[in-house]
């Protein structure tokens, strides 16, 4: 037998391997035929296509680019180098393939709509459109495309016309993996949770083992505050995939939100474990902490979130953060926190309270003074503010000054109660220097 007869038996037997989803053994099979026959492309693109389905695309795409040199004009070949390429996140190189793709093969729907979804991926959302409506002239029916287009109108919160995508994409073709969860998503976004919760529960039915099924299903209970029903969804999450970090992750926020903080700590350190590298639950895991009276450990942790911090984090991260190391007791790195902060967002009325705070409880009077007349110019019926501006001059020992920032809070927040407290306060500590006063003038007098 020859060396070419011994190659093409290794293929045959690839092939029915692969069809019986032996994928280890076909994959040995076709590199021993391309050992005989290196030039291969179309036993190259086989090997490609077995790879992919084993889940290993770096790999796959390294043969397909292999197939796609030695038979460039294969289009076929081109269209699947294309979607490997989108696949693995390289979406400039894919749409390359996938443009002459729709070219050379104009009635393969899937090309059209890997272009579509690579373009919303990419945030070019117009130019996803453009393909859509484009594809529609080549293509009698296109859910795969529809299911494309309702992706890119939901991340542009156009949720009546991706529920509109998602139905037809539906009605086109019902057995579409996942449509009808991605229905309920856009449901959701438009506000008819009800509709929603029924299309999640069809989609489970049809797909039970779908875990981002489950974990939407669960986001949206989570929402509507079915905390119970939510546990139940993450959990079967769980049962599928064990390392789930996501899944561990929102169990553990709804295990707080539920007081369960014990049960939260050891989802949120799970998380920490599967992800050594990152800080996603740190803030979460420091709260329950606190609800514990764990104070010194959420010291600890909040003090290693800060390595992670960004520079680019938002203003509700930075408000978190701040409200979690002033109950921690932790007023200095609570002021080098909101001075970075207050970089970012230098007129935040927020940050400016917390950081005033901080200053006044780490003992930085003239900084919480300073701060606190910087809010009064920006918020004067703010009581706390004005209160505050009166104990700052009472603790540097002038009550002169106490008294007249007082008398100006008063006409400026006539109603407030802690204000006239103070009033009473004060008046109580001028009682004794009054009778000093008093008893001075009336020795001198006699």
């Amino acid at each position: 037998m020859t060396d070419w007869n011994t190659a093409e038996e290794h293929v045959d037997r690839a092939l029915e391997l692969f069809r019986r989803g032996r994928l280890e053994e076909a994959e040995q099979s076709l590199r021993r035929a391309l050992e005989i026959a290196p030039d291969r492309g179309d036993w190259q693109f086989n090997l490609a296509l077995t790879l992919d389905a084993a889940g290993r695309i770096d790999e796959a795409i390294n043969w397909y680019l292999e197939a796609h040199k030695s038979l460039p004009d294969e289009s076929e070949i081109t269209v699947a180098t294309g979607i490997a390429l989108c696949k693995s996140g390289r979406l400039e190189e894919g749409l390359v393939h996938l443009e002459h793709g729709c070219k050379e093969l104009p009635e393969c729907e899937e090309a059209w709509a890997h272009r579509i979804d690579a373009l919303a991926r990419m945030n070019q959302h117009e130019e996803a459109r453009n393909i859509y409506f484009l594809a529609q002239q080549y293509l009698e029916e296109y859910p795969n495309c529809l299911y494309a287009m309702g992706e890119s109108l939901l991340e542009c919160n156009e949720q009546k016309k991706a529920v509109w995508c998602f139905r037809e994409a539906l009605r086109q073709e019902p057995s579409l993996p996942r449509v009808r969860a991605r229905l309920a998503a856009a449901l959701a976004a438009n506000g008819r949770s009800h509709r929603a919760i029924r299309m999640y529960l069809q989609e489970l039915r049809e797909n039970p083992g779908s875990a981002d099924t489950l974990l939407e299903f669960g986001d949206l209970l989570t929402e509507l505050g079915r905390l119970s029903e939510a546990e139940e969804k993450y959990r079967r999450v769980l049962e599928i995939k064990p390392a789930e970090i996501e899944a561990h992750r929102r169990l553990g926020d709804v295990m707080s939100r539920l007081g369960r903080f014990e049960l939260a700590i050891s989802e949120y350190e799970l998380v920490r474990s599967l992800d050594p590298e990152g800080s996603s639950v740190l803030l979460q895991l420091a709260k329950c902490l606190l609800a514990l009276k764990r104070t010194r450990e959420a010291q600890r942790t909040l003090v290693e979130h800060l390595e992670f911090h960004s520079e680019e984090s938002s203003r509700e991260e930075d408000l978190w953060f701040a409200d979690l190391l002033i109950t921690a007791g932790l007023p200095g790195v609570t002021r080098d926190h909101l001075s970075k902060a207050l970089l970012r967002h230098p007129d935040d009325i927020q940050l400016l309270r917390r950081a005033a705070f901080a200053c006044f409880d780490g003992g930085d009077r003239r900084g919480g003074d300073r701060l606190s007349r910087k809010l009064r110019r920006m918020d004067r019926s703010n009581a706390t503010v004005q209160e505050n501006l009166v104990l700052s001059a009472l603790r540097a020992g002038r009550p002169g000054l106490a008294s007249r920032r007082l008398k100006r809070a008063l006409e400026e927040s006539p109603e407030s109660e802690s204000l006239r407290r103070l009033r009473a306060f004060l008046f109580i500590q001028w009682i004794p220097k009054m009778f000093r006063i008093i008893k001075d003038r009336f020795t001198r007098a006699h």
